[in-house]
């Protein structure tokens, strides 16, 4: 992986924190974090440079190149390096013409969260724990001018690389594989700023609140997709071990409990707006994420509780603004 591909954001960018991100993301990519790296760099090289004009970004399955543009030898080197890439959490996308069934139907969440956006055309916009970049590139397909996601996680970069290394000219999109808590401050300008399912796998959740908030400028508006407690009462839920099999889970605040930190934290006019208890048709396990998914985390006796005896995933979306 090259520095090339982030030039045209550093053009863009100001050069106090220009040099500052260039050398992290050098340490990065000469000393990378996960011992598959390579692996996953070389299958994205695999794919056959067949370069395509055609990307469809305000569909619910992402479109990057048209059935037939690559000969059946290139389709299926694709597919074979495209699999080397499992597991696929996030989409869904069709690659020329190959259907990428992610194991979360992200266009429902895109549904849901665009009924409380707004405009985004002409937005400068960051998303934090961006995964393999399909909200990115929903985002673009609403109008946003530029978005940056942030994601330390090298697969989600090896995916987004895959998918979007064809498109001529590039979306304007760039995953920064980095810890949020290492995007240079300096980086503070959004219109608009995402924060989705990432809240409850941070041990301060106050802390990343914050964080948030010196990133969006004034005026700008944070949007958080996050797991809630589902009750009237301020209180959280703090898992033992594991919550639905996952070992990073800190803490599930109820809404009234995340409201309050939204504003003891400093945003202006937090607000919930959509709770959706999370189903087998939006996430479960496919073809491309053959893992265990929701069905294996839940209570065979009481699907309204997870193999733990927590209450079920119910998940939500706020919004707060920036004074």
């Amino acid at each position: 992986m090259k520095l090339d591909i982030y030039q045209p954001l550093f053009a863009a960018s100001h050069a106090g924190w220009r040099s500052l991100l260039e050398k992290k993301l050098a340490r990065v990519f000469t000393s990378p974090s996960h011992g598959h790296f390579s692996k996953w760099l070389a299958a994205t090289q695999q794919i056959p440079c067949a370069c395509t004009g055609h990307i469809e970004l305000a569909v619910p399955v992402i479109e990057i190149g048209r059935a037939g543009e690559l000969n059946p030898r290139q389709h299926a080197l694709a597919i074979q390096a495209l699999k080397t890439l499992h597991p696929w959490r996030k989409g869904p996308f069709r690659f020329f013409g190959a259907h990428i069934d992610s194991e979360w139907r992200c266009d429902k969440k895109w549904a849901r969260l665009t009924a409380h956006l707004g405009s985004l055309e002409n937005k400068s916009v960051l998303d934090v724990g961006c995964g393999n970049g399909y909200y990115m590139l929903r985002m673009l397909g609403a109008g946003a001018r530029t978005v940056i996601g942030v994601d330390p996680a090298l697969l989600f970069l090896a995916q987004f690389t895959a998918l979007t290394q064809c498109v001529k000219p590039p979306p304007g999109a760039y995953l920064l594989p980095l810890p949020f808590a290492q995007v240079p401050d300096q980086l503070n300008n959004f219109d608009y700023v995402f924060s989705m399912g990432v809240l409850y796998h941070r041990r301060h959740p106050q802390a990343h609140l914050r964080r948030l908030l010196r990133h969006v400028k004034p005026g700008g508006k944070v949007f958080i997709e996050t797991l809630i407690l589902d009750t009237p009462a301020s209180t959280q839920l703090i898992p033992r071990h594991r919550y639905a099999g996952m070992k990073n889970v800190w803490s599930i605040a109820s809404p009234k409990r995340l409201l309050e930190w939204l504003d003891e934290c400093g945003f202006e006019n937090p607000q919930l707006h959509h709770v959706q208890a999370t189903d087998h048709a939006e996430q479960r396990s496919t073809a491309w994420m053959t893992n265990y998914s929701l069905a294996d985390f839940l209570c065979a006796q009481d699907a309204g509780k997870t193999i733990e005896g927590y209450p079920a995933p119910v998940r939500a979306i706020f919004s707060a603004l920036r004074p």
